[in-house]
Formats: C-alpha cells, sequence, structure tokens
C-alpha cells in the first residue's frame, strides 16, 4: 500500500478532504483575509477547476453555527495560528450555502424548478427555526410554502432575502450567504 495521499479529484466538501486524508493545500488565511477586508460583500471569480466550491465548504463549516462543533477540522491549519481574534468567528453565524451548478436547464420552467429544488434543500437545513417564537406567523407560513415548493412564483425571487431575514430574527446574528455558481 502507498503512503502518498490521494488527489481531491472532484472532492468539494472541506470536511470529507480533511477527514478522508487527501491531500490538501492549507487556503485557511482566505478567511483571515475576508474578516481583515470586512466587506459587506465579496466576489471572488477564478477560473473553472479553482477551488472555489471547496473554499465555500471550507467558509461554511468554519462559519456557521451547528450542533456539531467543527473547530477540529482548522485545529491545525493556519487559521488556527493567525490569533484569537478570528477563532471569535468561528462556529456563530446562520449560514445560507447555495449552489446554482445544476440550474442550467432547457427551459426556464425546468430551471425554476431546479431553483425551488435548491430552495427547498436549503430551507429544510435550517427547519428548526420554525420553533422559534421571534418569527410571525405568516412568515412561517411563507417558509413552510417555500420549504414544500408550494410558494407562488414571486415569492421564489426574494426567497434568499427572506430566509436570511429569518434567521436573522431567530438567532439575532448576521448571516451569512454563499451563493457559488452565479
Amino acid at each position: 500500500m502507498s503512503n502518498f495521499k490521494p488527489l481531491p479529484i472532484g472532492v468539494e466538501d472541506f470536511k470529507k478532504l480533511l477527514t478522508k486524508g487527501y491531500y490538501y493545500v492549507d487556503k485557511t488565511l482566505f478567511i483571515k483575509e475576508l474578516l481583515d477586508k470586512k466587506g459587506d460583500v465579496n466576489l471572488y471569480t477564478r477560473p473553472r477547476r479553482f477551488g472555489k466550491t471547496l473554499n465555500l465548504s471550507m467558509l461554511q463549516y468554519y462559519f456557521e453555527k451547528t450542533e456539531e462543533d467543527n473547530s477540529y477540522l482548522f485545529k491545525d491549519l493556519d487559521i488556527a495560528k493567525a490569533g484569537d481574534e478570528y477563532a471569535e468567528y468561528m462556529g456563530q453565524y446562520p449560514v445560507i450555502n447555495i449552489s446554482l451548478k445544476s440550474m442550467k436547464k432547457s427551459s426556464y420552467e425546468f430551471a425554476f424548478a431546479e431553483f425551488k429544488n435548491i430552495l427547498s434543500y436549503e430551507f429544510d437545513r435550517h427547519v428548526e427555526i420554525l420553533d422559534s417564537d421571534k418569527l410571525s406567523y405568516t412568515e412561517k407560513e411563507e417558509f413552510v410554502k417555500i420549504h414544500t415548493k408550494k410558494a407562488e412564483e414571486v415569492a421564489y425571487f426574494s426567497s434568499i432575502k427572506f430566509l436570511s431575514n429569518c434567521l436573522y430574527k431567530a438567532y439575532n446574528k448576521k448571516v451569512i450567504i454563499l451563493i457559488d455558481e452565479y
């Protein structure tokens, strides 16, 4: 058996890449760069197959508040050596992560149906906020309609903003929105 680490060809999930022992070039100082810039919106364009999706996955694992503590993923990486002022951001925010990779379809109807599927999945990741007493009955009702793909078409045009507002109300924390393949 070889002692070489496998190359992560096609691996886009940061956690899988680290926990399965794939070769990884540490890009976690990208997190420091984002925090130092303090931008409200950041746009990163890179050529195809340049690691954009993997970097978004890394950002999600770093910033997202989840039941599982993901700090172990970063303990031996460069961001852990950058200082405590960066560690305080880890696992503190609701994160919306949308990939539009599958949106290229032969018609508007098929693309829109796929968009509804993408949104339904992301709303499902945050379904626990329906238990929050900070959301109104109307907000919960709209949330369920989008989650179950039964909302009016116009509701989907502002659904990411709507989800962000709901998450902010439920957790009283700014929301990080990651969009891949815009």
